[in-house]
Formats: structure tokens, C-alpha cells, sequence
């Protein structure tokens, strides 16, 4: 089954897909659901196949020198040690941050519809953008019957859960995406195809698929409130982000004692004194 099927499904009626087996090396096995949590969503949505391809290939190899290492015994090292403490050390302070400085919820509607209207310029999009539905399926018949059921009246949704359909993977979440987000041949598929209809089977690799533009902006045209919404609240929440940080710092320091010396660390380095 192609691996780029496996990534974009959000379910499938003949297995679950987060549990697929991607790679393996000696007993450890890469699983849908463990490449997404190695890749950003939004960075699987948009690769190409050829870069999915060389996602798993990195963890492949990385795997591989891992149980090299482990075997001859570097798991002991007190190098390995030391800087294993100083991650976790970083990991902890950055799960702190995110349960203490939860700033999502004291962002209110009114800021982010402001920001959105005094920043119309900043949305605006550089290129064209297409929002589509793909389906995947192993063969061209599966996907002709299932181009029917969609011309007929069936809903997506329906027609991924008929499993007569044949449908292998899906992605429904209908971002607009430009033709280079959609990664190398898809963008060009997709771009194929007028909005409101939906495409002929098309070869994709070693599977056939199925595109439904549901809509197309030009360049030029702003981006919607609900599109942009996550990226302002990011943008916002940032803002706040350190903000909070920083009053956080100032009442530990005010209960905490703190002594820096930085001329005793320029003269154990042999470095000259401060003037």
C-alpha cells in the first residue's frame, strides 16, 4: 500500500491505519501513528511521496546506529549520561512552561477578530490555493465506482465508509493549500481539477486516487477569520507567551536567591577580567 495513503487516512472500514507498520529494524517497528509523532501534521499533509520516503529512511538509519551503539554498551557512557540529564532537565522546564503558562484560554474572541481586521493585508494570499478531498484506492474500478457514487449524490464521508467503495485512505480536512503544499504530482493533479467537480481516477504512484476541489482562491484574495484563526491565536498567544515568562522569572528570582559571579568563570577559563 502506498505510504503516502497510509499518512493522509483518517480511518479505514479494513484496518485500523495508525497501527500500519511502516519500517522495521530488527524488533522495532515505525508505525503510522509513530511517524506522526516524529513529523508535524501539517508537514506530513504537505510532503511529497519522495519525502516521506526519505522521513522514514532518516528513522531507518538513525535506528539502526542507535542499536549499534546500544550493543556495544554506549548506553553506560557516562557522556551518554551527562547530556541524557541535561535533555530531560530541558524536557521538564518545557512541560512546566506548557501547564503553567497555558495562555490559549485568556485569548478572547474580541482580540482575535481585532487583530484579524487591523492585519487584512498580512492574510492576503501570494499564491493561488485549492481546497480538495483526496481518496486513495488500490486499483482504477474501485475508484470509478466510487467517482459514481460521489456523481450519484453520496457524501464523502458516505462513500469512505461503504466499503464496496474500496476506499483505502482519505484525507477530508479540505485545507487550502497552494500547488507546491500539496507536494510534486499532486499539486499538478489537483490543480487539474475545476472546483466543484470531481477528477477521473488518476495513477498516483502505485495506487489511484480521487480529487473533489471543493474551492479555489486567486492570489490577491484574504484568507477567511476561520482559516486564519489558529495562525492569529499563535501569533497572539506568543505575544502573551512572553509576557507571562517574564513575570514568572521576576517573582522566582524575588523568592528565590540567586548569585552570579561572572568573573570567577572568566578567570577559571583564563579569560581576562571585566574592566
Amino acid at each position: 500500500m502506498l505510504l503516502a495513503a497510509l499518512l493522509l487516512s483518517e480511518g479505514c472500514t479494513q484496518q485500523p491505519q495508525s497501527s500500519a507498520v511502516i519500517a522495521q529494524v530488527g524488533n522495532t517497528a515505525l508505525t503510522v501513528e509513530d511517524l506522526r509523532s516524529l513529523v508535524p501534521d501539517e508537514v506530513l499533509k504537505g510532503a511529497s511521496q519522495s519525502e516521506l520516503v526519505e522521513y522514514v529512511n532518516q528513522w531507518m538509519r538513525t535506528e539502526l546506529l542507535f542499536q549499534a551503539a546500544q550493543a556495544m554498551g554506549y548506553g553506560r557512557d557516562p557522556r551518554v549520561e551527562h547530556r541524557a540529564l541535561e535533555a530531560r532537565r530541558d524536557i521538564m522546564v518545557d512541560v512546566f512552561l506548557e501547564d503553567e503558562l497555558d495562555i490559549e484560554p485568556l485569548i478572547s474572541e474580541e482580540e482575535i477578530t481585532s487583530f484579524y481586521e487591523n492585519n487584512l493585508a498580512s492574510f492576503m494570499r501570494s499564491e493561488t490555493e485549492v481546497q480538495a478531498a483526496i481518496l486513495w484506492f488500490e486499483d482504477a474500478d474501485h475508484a470509478e465506482r466510487a467517482r459514481r457514487s460521489l456523481n450519484g449524490g453520496m457524501s464523502l464521508a458516505e462513500v469512505v465508509a461503504d466499503s464496496s467503495c474500496g476506499v483505502v485512505a482519505s484525507d477530508l480536512e479540505s485545507q487550502y493549500l497552494s500547488r507546491l503544499e500539496f507536494g510534486e504530482g499532486l499539486g499538478d493533479a489537483v490543480f487539474g481539477v475545476r472546483a466543484g467537480t470531481v477528477s477521473r481516477p488518476i495513477h498516483m504512484g502505485d495506487a489511484y486516487i480521487l480529487i473533489r476541489v471543493i474551492d479555489r482562491k486567486e492570489a490577491g484574495t484574504v484568507r477567511s477569520l476561520q482559516v486564519v484563526r489558529d495562525e492569529i491565536v499563535m501569533r497572539l498567544a506568543s505575544d502573551l507567551w512572553e509576557m507571562k515568562l517574564d513575570e514568572m522569572l521576576a517573582r522566582l528570582l524575588e523568592q528565590t536567591d540567586v548569585s552570579i559571579n561572572v568573573e570567577a568563570g572568566l578567570e577559571a577559563l583564563g579569560r581576562e577580567r571585566l574592566p
